[in-house]
């Protein structure tokens, strides 16, 4: 199924950069998909130098502090939704996509249906066993499902703890999310898979080695499932300049992550 007209789309990929580094490059690749009128989306997967949070754009500072107050790691803020995410040994990922007006890839639960469809195939290529969290199914199931849902909404801060539509589940805990950022022109979606301790109990290989099998299935099931061909690129002198311009005026600054 593809998404768009042009199903050519770049992929990069930016291991085990510091927090406030990986959502700058974010930013450079929303930047540079919006400056281009025929700008190429950009599927861009990194890992983190450091365990670290990052946190939704919408969250009150307080609340985030009192989750990590036991947690001295680095905090950066999303310019995405969602909750807290720990991040350490997870392989996250981007999305940067022009907006296309139509019923599909307008639509960000159909989108977040498509990414979704494309990790749950990821992994079961590797062997796991996985299913998507849909809301009425969760509710429907039993009245014991229902007072799961409630103890987990106590806990809404954590975006581990709550499930969304179309997030990916293995024996009923979450090891992926997605939150997108539409602006008038561009999508900007982001997402983290966390499966390490599983697949560490299971095969006791390296998190190296793991990412690495993650990010080869990953490609091949997101070029399956979008329907696209993706080109591997580097980031460009220019935009690696731009990128640390902006984590040092913005992500790595209080007044960005502290604030609300």
């Amino acid at each position: 199924m593809k998404t768009e007209s042009n199903d050519s789309w770049k992929l990069l990929f930016t291991p085990d950069e510091d927090p406030y580094m990986n959502m700058a490059v974010d930013e450079v690749l929303v930047s540079r998909c919006s400056d281009s009128d025929n700008g190429l989306a950009t599927i861009r997967f990194y890992t983190w130098k450091e365990p670290s949070c990052s946190i939704g754009y919408f969250q009150k500072i307080e609340n985030v502090f009192t989750t990590l107050r036991e947690n001295r790691i680095p905090v950066v803020r999303r310019p995405t939704g969602g909750g807290i995410v720990f991040h350490g040994n997870d392989i996250t990922f981007s999305i940067v996509k022009r907006r296309v007006r139509d019923k599909m890839s307008g639509d960000i639960s159909s989108f977040y249906k498509l990414i979704g469809e494309s990790i749950s195939r990821g992994l079961k290529e590797l062997g796991f066993a996985c299913s998507f969290y849909i809301p009425e199914e969760a509710v429907l199931s039993s009245e014991s499902g229902k007072g799961n849902l409630r103890s987990r909404s106590t806990q809404h801060s954590v975006c581990s703890v709550t499930p969304a539509k179309y997030d990916i589940l293995i024996n009923g805990n979450k090891v992926a999310g997605y939150a997108a950022r539409r602006s008038q022109d561009v999508i900007l979606c982001q997402g983290y898979l966390d499966v390490y301790e599983i697949w560490k109990d299971k095969h006791n290989d390296s998190r190296l080695k793991m990412i690495d099998l993650l990010y080869e299935n990953l490609v091949n099931s997101f070029k399956k499932i979008f329907g696209i061909t993706l080109t591997s690129v580097w980031l460009s002198a220019e935009e690696e300049i731009l990128a640390h311009q902006i984590k040092e005026k913005k992500y790595s600054r209080k007044k960005w992550n502290y604030r609300k």
